[in-house]
């Protein structure tokens, strides 16, 4: 492979810029590292083509409508008397949600805190998620924030911090979020921290990221190398790919790397389409629109530190890629409960992260015949059953390290048991078991544990 002239990638990445181009940095014609030739850069690691998306069935959602409300950040309340003989309520972030009345009642209040994207739908996805929550926690009332499609940090903390507010007694979250700082990964993850601290249990999904991310530590100065044959470009996609690209790059401690994205020309120069080289922080960003190509991201050391470096391709397979590491905030953050799903054949699904605190099934088929896939669907399925525990304990109910102990206890192999669960926490509270008002370190859920495409959950940050 060899390199074009840098003005052909200019005219690329400008083009893009009026078709929903959001912060990719365009190549100026500073020098660029130059990426040496080397067999197998393209080479697939992926295989299948399946997509693992999670989906969202169309009868679902004719059913829950379209988004409504005021995108001022103002708090609309719905329904009061659907928190009235409510035990439990349970929070829902979203990017939107469908017509309430679609929810029988059980929507006390929502907050939103950015308008729906032009030209989209708006109520799908967090829709699901709420209708999940609903039919598994009957006695509960629901309090739905929505973020919107393109939220910042400072936004997502709004919506956490109104839910907080209301007193919700579970908060459930099944999106993952890339910023493009390393900061915003910290900000959002701190919102989920408080909320836990108020003693809110925040369950949230562990993302769909196992085969869109990948880990690795760089030694030295020079590009990365993704496999042990020194490839030094990592490949998108199953085949040629287009339209929107999202590149994150993330490390912890020390170091300076450098993101690109690369178009392969066959029998020709590779092409920088885009790149992020900031000098400072511990994050990279490039959000680009491309023609239909091949296209490969490459990481460049030009301080290598002390401690791994993660990358992420938020809408793509990535040729190499890693499920260790592949969660994001909130999940990574302290006291929140993380949750892998599970395939149809028992064992965690292949695009699920695996350092989860517990796994449930990654499809849920209501009675009617839609489908919500993915950890976007296991997390509220979970999230349902807390409230189920919340209600069952009665008083003043569980700490978020008393469920999560609970549930990874009457686990199966790490596979939440609803009953187990429900009745582990009935039990509790009528004996004053001592055990279970302790912390704890609620052991390991099982299942491997040291080997996020959240599709529509997955969102990302334009700006801090």
């Amino acid at each position: 492979m060899s390199r074009t002239p840098v003005f052909v990638a200019v005219f690329l990445v400008v083009v893009s810029v009026g078709t929903g181009l959001v912060g990719a940095d365009v190549n100026d014609g500073a020098a660029v590292p130059v990426l040496p030739a080397a067999d197998g850069v393209l080479h697939d690691g992926t295989a299948g083509g399946v997509s693992d998306a999670p989906t969202v069935g169309s009868a679902l959602l004719a059913r829950l409508g379209s988004s409504s409300g005021d995108a001022s950040g103002d708090p609309v309340t719905l329904d009061p008397a659907a928190d009235g003989d409510a035990p439990v309520r349970v929070g829902v972030i979203g990017s939107a949600f469908g017509a309430t009345e679609a929810l029988d009642g059980r929507v006390a209040a929502r907050y939103r805190t950015g308008g729906p994207r032009f030209g989209l739908v708006a109520g799908d996805h967090g829709a699901a998620v709420a209708g999940v929550v609903a039919r598994r926690a009957d006695e509960s009332a629901l309090y739905l924030a929505s973020v919107g499609y393109e939220p910042t940090p400072a936004s997502y903390a709004r919506a956490v911090d109104w839910l907080i507010a209301q007193d919700v007694d579970v908060l459930v979250d099944a999106g993952s979020y890339y910023p493009r700082t390393a900061d915003g990964m910290d900000r959002i993850a701190r919102a989920a921290e408080r909320a836990t601290a108020a003693g809110t249990v925040f369950v949230t999904s562990g993302g769909n990221a196992a085969r869109r991310h990948w880990r690795g530590e760089v030694s030295g100065t020079g590009w990365a190398v993704f496999d042990d044959n020194a490839t030094e470009g990592n490949r998108l996609g199953d085949g040629p790919v287009a339209g929107s690209v999202t590149l994150r790059l993330y490390w912890s401690g020390g170091g300076d790397y450098d993101l690109y994205l690369y178009r392969d020309i066959a029998d020709g120069h590779d092409r920088v389409v885009a790149k992020s080289t900031r000098g400072s922080g511990h994050a990279e960003a490039i959000d680009a629109v491309v023609p239909r190509g091949a296209y490969y991201a490459a990481v460049y050391a030009r301080d290598s530190g002390d401690g791994p470096v993660d990358l992420f391709a938020a809408r793509h397979r990535l040729a190499f890629a890693g499920a260790n590491g592949s969660a994001v905030a909130p999940a990574t953050a302290d006291g929140v409960i993380s949750v892998g799903a599970l395939g149809r054949d028992g064992g965690l699904a292949a695009y699920s992260a695996v350092d989860t605190d517990v796994r449930a099934p990654g499809t849920v088929t209501p009675a009617d015949g839609t489908m919500l896939r993915g950890t976007s669907a296991a997390a509220p399925a979970v999230a349902g059953v807390v409230a189920r525990m919340t209600a069952a304990a009665g008083g003043e109910g569980l700490t978020p390290a008393q469920v999560e102990r609970l549930l990874r206890e009457t686990a199966a192999d790490g596979r939440v048991s609803p009953d187990a669960a429900v009745a582990a926490a009935r039990a509790g509270s009528r004996t004053g078991d001592d055990e279970l008002q302790g912390t704890g370190d609620g052991g390991d859920p099982g299942g491997e544990r040291d080997t996020n495409h959240d599709g529509e959950g997955s969102r990302t940050f334009p700006g801090p």
